[in-house]
């Protein structure tokens, strides 16, 4: 649930960048699908760093 929110977010977020850059290049046809893909891409990152920070069980148990 907690990658759905990410996930949400993150493309919440990059349509908002999306606009406004496009807003400051004279405006034309918004693409809304390079920051779909940009967020689906983020929030792969965000899972993968969470799988790495997130200690195991199993070393929890030596360190006490």
């Amino acid at each position: 649930m907690k990658y759905l929110a990410v996930l949400f977010w993150s493309i919440i977020l990059l349509q908002m960048i999306n606009f406004v850059l496009n807003s400051l290049n004279g405006g034309g046809a918004l693409n809304y699908i390079t920051p779909v893909f940009g967020a689906i891409a983020f929030t792969i990152i965000i899972v993968l760093f969470d799988m790495v920070i997130k200690p195991s069980k199993h070393d929890a148990k030596e360190y006490h």
